[in-house]
């Protein structure tokens, strides 16, 4: 096993594939599917495939959990941008009405 730390900054070309042969692996390919610098993560063959699925599952815990965190703050984010523009209406409205008022 290697120790090193790398950043790869996904986008909206990033695509994830995997193989689950004997030896699985999971490709990440940040600039989009066969193009160069990817990364690939691999369980060794030599574990059994309770070992592997095991791995595997820690693996999907850990991106489902980031999944729900990015979801979780993009519902509070469009929860604020929605009551901020329903709150614009609302003045707009007000507005309009005093308007209204005065000219009349």
């Amino acid at each position: 096993m290697s120790a090193f730390t790398a950043t790869f900054f996904l986008g909206k070309k990033t695509h994830v594939r995997g193989s689950a042969s004997v030896h699985p692996v999971l490709y990440v390919e940040p600039d989009g599917q066969h193009l160069p610098g990817y990364v690939s993560f691999q369980i060794d063959s030599k574990l059994s495939v309770d070992e592997q699925l095991a791995i595997a599952e820690r693996f999907a815990s850990a991106v489902a959990g980031w999944r729900d965190g990015i979801a979780e703050r993009a519902a509070r984010e469009r929860t604020a941008a929605d009551e901020l523009a329903a709150a614009r209406e609302e003045i707009a409205r007000l507005k309009a009405e005093q308007q209204e008022a005065s000219d009349g």
